[in-house]
């Protein structure tokens, strides 16, 4: 109930990624210890297929934000 209306109800806010490098560990069970790991599983389990240079560069954006 974030806006009080009717039409809201059983809707979430999903979390902000501002400040997420600061917020280790990750993952609801706090597995993941780095961006990278969570990226590794991310990628593992639904076999998005990036390559070394395309993970470096996600962890690097996720850590800029």
């Amino acid at each position: 109930m974030i806006t009080g209306q009717f039409a809201d109800v059983g809707k979430f806010k999903g979390p902000i990624l501002r400040g997420l490098a600061a917020r280790a560990p990750y993952l609801h069970n706090g597995s993941a210890q780095t961006l990278t790991d969570v990226v590794d599983f991310y990628d593992s389990r639904f076999h998005i297929g990036f390559t070394a240079q395309e993970k470096s560069d996600l962890v690097a954006f996720l850590s800029s934000l």
